[in-house]
């Protein structure tokens, strides 16, 4: 999703699970140039959004939570 402030456009993170979470990327002059900015941070396009590197850090620590699980 695209946010809007000050007639600047920031791309937000998608899921916002993690307490160190972007909330959304840097503000930028066209919508554009703010996806062409989480990309180049290397933020996790999901097919509905992007994902900020912290969050996609907590679903990975959740994943290896539930590892065991599924082995039992």
């Amino acid at each position: 999703m695209i946010v809007k402030k000050d007639n600047q456009y920031a791309v937000e993170c998608q899921i916002k699970i993690s307490a160190k979470c972007s909330q959304a990327g840097e503000y930028c002059d066209t919508e554009e140039e703010a996806k062409e900015w989480v990309e180049d941070e290397f933020w996790i396009f999901s097919g509905e959004g992007y994902i900020c590197l912290k969050c996609n850090e907590q679903i990975l620590r959740n994943l290896s939570k539930i590892k065991p699980l599924i082995n039992s």
